[in-house]
């Protein structure tokens, strides 16, 4: 809320420098409905992240919203790098299976 008005539709691209990666979060009514990242946090690759990562990524924003609540921190933000963390770290499994059982 910003006085009596509310935000209704968002969409942010937050520096965390402590995970070393650019986020995209995009919000409808308060809820997060679209994520992206790009590792590598630096003023020379913003403009890669605009260019290249401005989409949605609908998988993470399912997975996110799927493990949110089980997961801590004292922010959203915390809670969006756990979820990139841990969805990250899923697709590796998933491309080692893959790859290596051929």
């Amino acid at each position: 809320m910003i006085g009596d008005n509310k935000i209704v539709e968002s969409r942010e691209i937050v520096s965390c420098f402590d995970d070393d990666r650019y986020v995209l979060v995009v919000k409808k009514d308060g809820d997060v409905v679209g994520l992206n990242f790009m590792q590598g946090c630096d003023s020379d690759s913003l403009e890669q992240f605009k260019e290249q990562y401005s989409d949605i990524d609908y998988a993470l924003t399912d997975f996110y919203n799927a493990v949110a609540r089980y997961l801590g921190g004292a922010s959203e933000l915390d809670r969006i790098n756990q979820a990139i963390w841990a969805y990250f770290e899923f697709r590796n499994l998933i491309d080692t299976r893959k790859y290596n059982n051929k």
